[in-house]
């Protein structure tokens, strides 16, 4: 879903009810409006809407709010490329929803405050390596820091506030059941090896060579942790003999996988390889293998599996939200289908002479913009 402006950081009369009848001035040019079958009516219709994209159970949202969702838009359509209009028609979905969110947020006292969302800005902040990387990655996105703010944290603490009412309780049978049925999921290994890495300065060939005589002097009966730090190229384990003092987890998709196969499959305490890898090659010899127990994985399954219900009670609920709700669009970007909620051709919309469907047409009455937040 995309975001909104959040009204605990904009003026409390920016976020006051917007009857419909301020914006057409009146019930016969409503009536026009909304329902006359001509031609004309279309254009006459777009120039009276002014600055108003849409209107949500008598909210408007304003072209500024639909301007500030077609960046996000763009941005989340990984390797698609949407026409202008199909954009502006999905932007202004999410803009709809946004204000149909905010409305309920306010109903429930749930709105987010200014220091929650910046302790959440904090947050996000920590998980880049430098405010650049993170710059970078908020435009890449399509925000701002001030959409930033006032649509992703904001719609993100209403989510996590939503999500704790409307979602049931993850019970300890349901986490007992996933932990049964993934229990490959939860293998681990605790292992020694030496690696000969493939490098700049070395060959394949060379390290399997080196790996093999390695093997060999270990069959002989040269200790494994004295040629470990002598022979070994992995940094991390070479001082400690070769040993890494943790669990590996098989599944884990940083660990290489064929390292992760190779240790699994190991008898204990047999020497084992050459293992080739993504570094190069390993000889491996598995320490300990075990089933990751309950205790230890119990909080992570709980977690994904009150996402996942989460997720699901949201997504249900956003989707009565907007069946039940009063829409009406902008013709100059289309009709509102309640059927499929979606925002289809306008039938009889005739762009003015010289003007586009996607472009912002010219205002015609005064109705005054909401104030975004900061």
């Amino acid at each position: 879903m995309a975001l909104r402006d959040g009204c605990s950081e904009r003026p409390e009369n920016s976020c006051r009810r917007i009857d419909i009848l301020r914006v057409v001035k009146s019930p016969l040019k409503l009536i026009l409006c909304l329902a006359l079958p001509c031609a004309l009516a279309g254009t006459a219709c777009a120039q009276t809407f002014g600055n108003t994209a849409a209107v949500v159970n008598g909210h408007r949202v304003s072209l500024k709010q639909l301007q500030a969702e077609i960046p996000i838009i763009k941005a989340s359509q990984t390797g698609q490329t949407l026409s202008a209009e199909e954009a502006t028609r999905q932007a202004l979905i999410a803009a709809i929803e946004n204000e149909l969110f905010l409305e309920v947020a306010k109903q429930r006292k749930i709105v987010p405050t200014k220091a929650a969302i910046d302790k959440r800005l904090q947050d996000l902040r920590a998980q880049f390596q430098d405010e650049a990387t993170f710059q970078q990655q908020v435009k890449a996105a399509g925000y701002t820091m001030s959409t930033l703010r006032s649509d992703f944290l904001f719609n993100n603490l209403i989510t996590q506030s939503l999500q704790t009412q409307l979602a049931p309780a993850v019970t300890a049978e349901q986490v007992q059941a996933v932990y049964t049925a993934q229990r490959e999921q939860f293998r681990q290994v605790m292992v020694e090896h030496i690696l000969f890495a493939v490098s700049a300065s070395k060959t394949e060939a060379q390290a399997l060579k080196q790996a093999n005589d390695a093997l060999a002097q270990l069959k002989a009966g040269a200790d494994f942790a004295a040629l470990a730090k002598k022979l070994s190229d992995d940094p991390g384990s070479k001082a400690n003999g070769g040993k890494i003092d943790q669990w590996l987890t098989v599944s884990d998709p940083n660990l290489d996988q064929a390292f992760a196969a190779a240790a699994w499959a190991a008898p204990i305490g047999k020497v084992t390889g050459p293992v080739k890898s993504s570094f190069g090659y390993h000889i491996i010899v598995t320490l300990k293998k075990r089933i990751q127990p309950l205790s230890e994985v119990e909080a992570t399954i709980r977690q994904t599996l009150e996402n996942q219900v989460g997720t699901r009670a949201i997504t249900d609920f956003v989707t009565a939200l907007v069946k039940k709700a009063t829409i009406v669009v902008n013709p100059r970007y289309g009709d509102w289908n309640a059927e499929t909620q979606s925002i289809v051709a306008h039938q009889f919309f005739r762009p003015a002479p010289g003007s586009s469907a996607t472009e912002t047409p010219t205002p015609q009455l005064s109705v005054p913009l909401p104030t975004t937040s900061p």
